[in-house]
């Protein structure tokens, strides 16, 4: 237990690392808590999954979209600069989508305030990867360990946002769901901004005038795709788990499987921080996607609430992993200037690849059982090695630098 908490130990030695740490983790409560919120707002005035699951599609593709603009921002003006740009009209845009649900406004507003909220959502987990590549300049041996316990943080969010959405809406009240995501990220917000002594340095207009743009560089998008897929094979699962437990009327035992998967990958999350790896980040990401292409098909079996509670116990062991070494690839092969930026990007593809998936999925589960669709989640899951065959000659270098 020792040597596994060892390098956390380093980690939250470097001073400010706790603060800004935790001040990130509260402003990342609302990534879980927010769509969820909005489909249970939007349910409660439509009583149409069809509607609020297009409300919050919207807001996940325009939140992946802003993305990428807001880190390119940070890098260019410095984390501070954006963070206080965006969080007011992010607060204003999540107040109205509340106000115009809650009277029943047009439904055409909806998705403009869902656009409102979601254009001024900065994305946390980039900016805290960046300040931990800041803070450990002299100690880089300690960054795969930081970014391991940044993915530990997301499945924690992961495990109680939905959890907390879903009895805020229920029990307390439709709106209270996004209401609290307000309070999160305000607060979290504030607290990040007075971490001023680990923020990047800004790097000047020439360094960036000489760059060429993130999203040509071949790793980069190269990992885009992998991500997008392996975003449409979360949002599948999802979905389809949730149609697993309601055909066998135990609905309310979905949420327990799902926070199951978290669960692994959060277990896997510490693992792997704590290990100090041989090999190369990208022979690390093939390994784990290739892992994760096999043991996923034990999905396919599942015909029972335990078998599908254990298949996603064991495909969680590789999520965790096939991040963090897929982002330590981005943070070797991108300028320093461009991280943020080159982490905003490759990341983009989950929600989007989720909200595709889970619209594919839905028809399907129209057609026929849960347990037949879960062909889709590994359909995306296989075609992440065949969308690296066109980088073949990139993916070769990779395997043997770093």
């Amino acid at each position: 237990m020792r040597r596994i908490l060892s390098p956390y130990k380093q980690l939250f030695a470097v001073p400010g690392a706790l603060a800004f740490s935790m001040s990130g983790f509260i402003c990342r409560m609302p990534m879980a808590i927010s769509p969820l919120a909005i489909v249970l707002l939007a349910y409660s005035r439509t009583h149409s999954y069809g509607i609020s699951g297009a409300v919050t599609a919207t807001y996940a593709i325009a939140a992946s979209f802003a993305g990428p603009r807001w880190a390119r921002l940070a890098d260019r003006k410095g984390q501070h600069f954006a963070i206080s740009r965006g969080l007011p009209l992010h607060v204003a845009g999540l107040l109205l989508i509340v106000v115009l649900i809650s009277i029943k406004a047009p439904r055409f507003t909806w998705f403009l305030a869902v656009i409102i909220a979601a254009s001024f959502s900065v994305q946390t987990g980039s900016l805290m990867r960046r300040r931990w590549h800041h803070v450990l300049s002299d100690q880089r041996e300690l960054v795969h360990s930081a970014w391991s316990f940044e993915s530990l943080l997301d499945e924690v969010v992961y495990i109680i946002g939905p959890v907390l959405a879903t009895v805020l809406c229920t029990q307390v009240a439709p709106s209270a769901g996004l209401l609290s995501s307000i309070a999160f990220v305000s607060c979290g917000t504030i607290l990040l901004l007075a971490q001023t002594s680990t923020e990047p340095p800004v790097h000047t207009a020439d360094e960036h005038a000489n760059r060429e743009p993130v999203f040509r560089n071949p790793a980069v998008n190269s990992i885009t795709i992998v991500f997008f897929l392996m975003g449409g094979y979360f949002g599948a699962v999802e979905l389809i788990t949730v149609a697993f437990c309601t055909e066998r009327g135990q609905r309310p035992l979905s949420g327990a499987l799902l926070a199951i998967w978290a669960f692994a990958s959060a277990l896997a999350a510490i693992a792997t921080g704590a290990i100090k790896f041989k090999s190369t980040p990208a022979k690390r990401f093939i390994y784990f996607l290739t892992a994760l292409i096999l043991l996923s098909i034990t999905l396919l079996f599942a015909t029972k609430i335990w078998e599908l509670a254990l298949a996603l116990f064991i495909t969680g062991f590789c999520v965790s992993p096939i991040l963090v070494a897929g982002l330590t690839v981005i943070e070797k092969e991108v300028p320093e200037s461009q991280i943020t930026e080159g982490i905003a990007i490759v990341t983009m593809g989950f929600p989007i690849g989720s909200a595709v998936a889970a619209s594919v999925s839905g028809h399907f589960l129209d057609l026929t059982s849960a347990h037949q669709t879960f062909i889709i989640p590994w359909f995306f899951i296989a075609l992440t090695l065949v969308s690296l065959a066109p980088r073949l000659r990139t993916w070769r270098q990779l395997l043997l630098l770093h």
